[in-house]
């Protein structure tokens, strides 16, 4: 059940998504929404995604589903069937929120677009995430993480200066869109409740999000006033030399030096380990784009002397000496990191199937508001609850739907 010290209580959201836009209604569901999880009878795909907890494929142990699926119900419905239609037609007639990521044109083809639910539900919320928009020449074209990291310009700033472009890693180009949908959400709930009393549709493109979480790399204004693509550069940084990460005895550490005082400090260090007069050169003092032309020179010495030291005593010795030092984390770091116990990142829940296992619900705090808590749903566990419960159905009917395909 959800908390009353959730955020979304009130909000009712039918969650027909799939990889793109998954990830938008777990945010609403983790703060408190009621979101309703409509899959196929045969299971959403996800659930034959690896890994698997205890390396068993089975539909209910999915780590990606068991994630992405948290504070949801779930039931099972065909809409391709007629007795599927009408029935998504009940649930959206007193839904707040519908969220979709199929094909441009699916549910339209269906009778079931937002201009045709809205007619028995105008305060609905329909929020529709494609790979690009529902408009446009490529409003039909389908797509993948890698199409649309390639698509958005993504790839072309990511990868080392003399390789060629490179994909993010895991599925990176979901979240933007994700996020974007979301916040549009909440801002036509808020506009509906507050001011209009109507609901609203929300077109988002993965295309159009990705290209707004790279604005900072300055792409377009490089290509206006120079005629060039941003170059390449790794982990390192054009802006700030030395940046990036670097070897060392257990590992590697991450390290930004942007001002003249951090560059001394940095030099006077490193001359100390390693001997290496070359380092105190006034050519290398001021500014990062003094140091800028001798990146190749600087980056060598600094990995001399990164190699020299754990990660734990670069980033004490570096925080004694006012320089920003991080180890680079792995997944083990992260499950004992003491940071995130503090601040309460990680949740256990208990799932039937599954069994007991951490999950990062924690991202943000709000006075007051808990993220709920709720393991990810078994297939089709809420049928019951929703079909019969909510829209009245009796037994004998929920039967009948079962053995005809439609649940």
């Amino acid at each position: 059940m959800l908390q009353d010290d959730n955020l979304l209580p009130p909000y009712r959201v039918l969650d027909l998504t799939d990889e793109k836009g998954v990830f938008c209604a777990k945010l609403l569901a983790d703060y408190g929404a009621d979101v309703i999880r409509v899959e196929l009878p045969s299971g959403d795909p996800s659930r034959s995604r690896g890994p698997f907890t205890g390396d068993i494929p089975d539909a209910e142990s999915s780590a990606y589903f068991l994630y992405y699926n948290t504070n949801k119900r779930s039931i099972t419905l065909d809409i391709e069937t007629e007795s599927g239609r009408l029935l998504l037609r009940r649930l959206a007639a007193t839904a707040d929120v519908l969220v979709e990521s199929q094909p441009v044109g699916y549910l339209e083809g269906l009778g079931l677009g937002y201009e045709s639910l809205r007619e028995t539900n105008p305060r609905l919320v329909m929020a529709s995430i494609s790979p690009f928009g529902q408009s446009g020449p490529w409003r039909g074209y389908k797509s993948s993480d890698l199409i649309a990291l390639a698509a958005s310009g993504y790839m072309q700033i990511t990868g080392e200066p003399d390789g060629p472009p490179v994909r993010q890693g895991n599925e990176q180009s979901h979240f933007p869109g994700s996020q974007h949908a979301a916040v549009a959400i909440m801002g036509a709930l808020y506009y509906r409740d507050m001011l209009s009393g109507e609901g609203q549709y929300i077109d988002v493109s993965l295309q159009e999000a990705l290209i707004t979480y790279y604005t900072d790399a300055h792409p377009a204004l490089a290509w206006m006033q120079l005629g060039e693509n941003v170059t390449r550069v790794g982990t390192n940084s054009t802006l700030v030399v030395p940046l990036g990460a670097f070897p060392c005895q257990d590992g590697w550490i991450s390290a930004g030096i942007i001002t003249p005082r951090e560059w001394d400090a940095l030099a006077e260090w490193i001359y100390e380990v390693t001997g290496n007069e070359e380092v105190l050169n006034e050519q290398y003092r001021g500014g990062n784009q003094d140091r800028a032309p001798h990146i190749d020179i600087l980056t060598a010495m600094f990995i001399d002397f990164s190699s020299r030291f754990t990660a734990e005593e670069l980033f004490h010795e570096g925080q004694r000496r006012n320089l920003v030092f991080l180890p680079v984390t792995d997944v083990s770091d992260l499950l004992e990191d003491p940071q995130l116990e503090a601040s309460h990142t990680w949740t256990e829940m208990e799932h039937p199937r599954a069994g007991r296992l951490k999950y990062p619900l924690g991202v943000f705090d709000i006075e007051g508001v808990t993220p709920s808590g709720i393991p990810a749903p078994l297939l089709g566990q809420h049928n019951r609850d929703i079909y019969c419960g909510e829209l009245g159905l009796t037994d004998q009917e929920l039967v009948e739907l079962r053995a005809s395909g439609v649940i």
